[in-house]
């Protein structure tokens, strides 16, 4: 059986258009991963500084080593006879730390520090890139979403039409006497008054219109033959 190819996924649609665009959005995907590994394992960490603050472990002074020098001038009667200062004198190591995980904790808080400035800097450049992006999308598949527009306001025309043969055949039955209640007819009052400039349809059209989807010839000629709410009362 041969084997089915795969659709592409969304970050490969956007790659074939526009490669930076996919490119930022991945860097940001993976910045926003490490960003969230990061929190979870920072989180138990700043639990247990909080313990040490209660502790008052961390909040008592922490003295900074200093290297030991020696007397200039002992050294100076001494001379040779001296050993070499250990590295450990010359340049003591920091003071150990005052609860288990500061280190760590400060090396994530410095992670995360990071990964929300780059993100900060991607922002602007996806929004730019997203722009561009659309342009290009748009630009290739721009008469197939007119054919769409086109169609949904050829439906809206067809719907009044219909809307309209329904309120006055109804019409035409109240003038002749006729309880149309009989009919149980349809309940359009959703719809308004279908000639009107605000009601859905008529606006679903003009919109059309005024954004270039289809020309001014649209703009359906409706004329109800009465007002909507005397179709309401179901005589």
């Amino acid at each position: 059986m041969a084997k089915t190819k795969s659709e592409p996924t969304l970050i490969e649609r956007i790659r074939a258009v526009h490669p930076r665009y996919a490119d930022l959005l991945e860097a940001q995907e993976r910045l926003l991963a490490r960003q969230a590994i990061a929190q979870a394992e920072a989180l138990p960490l700043g639990q247990e500084e909080r313990r040490a603050l209660l502790g008052w472990v961390v909040q008592q002074p922490k003295s900074k080593p200093r290297p030991i020098v020696r007397h200039a001038g002992a050294v100076d009667l001494v001379g040779d006879l001296l050993s070499p200062q250990p590295e450990t004198e010359v340049n003591p190591p920091p003071s150990p730390p005052t609860w288990a995980g500061e280190k760590r904790s400060r090396e994530l808080g410095a992670e995360l520090e990071a990964i929300a400035e780059a993100l900060k800097l991607l922002a602007p450049e996806i929004t730019k890139a997203r722009k561009e992006y659309s342009k290009l999308v748009v630009a290739q598949r721009g008469q197939e979403y007119k054919a769409v527009a086109e169609a949904v306001v050829s439906a809206a025309c067809a719907l009044g039409d219909a809307i309209l043969a329904h309120h006055h055949f109804i019409t035409a039955q109240r003038l002749d006497g006729v309880a149309y209640s009989m009919y149980r007819p349809l309940n359009l009052e959703r719809f308004g008054n279908v000639d009107e400039s605000g009601s859905p349809l008529m606006r679903t059209i003009v919109d059309a219109v005024e954004q270039k989807h289809v020309g001014a010839g649209k703009i359906p000629d409706w004329k109800m033959p009465a007002d909507i709410t005397l179709f309401a009362g179901g005589n």
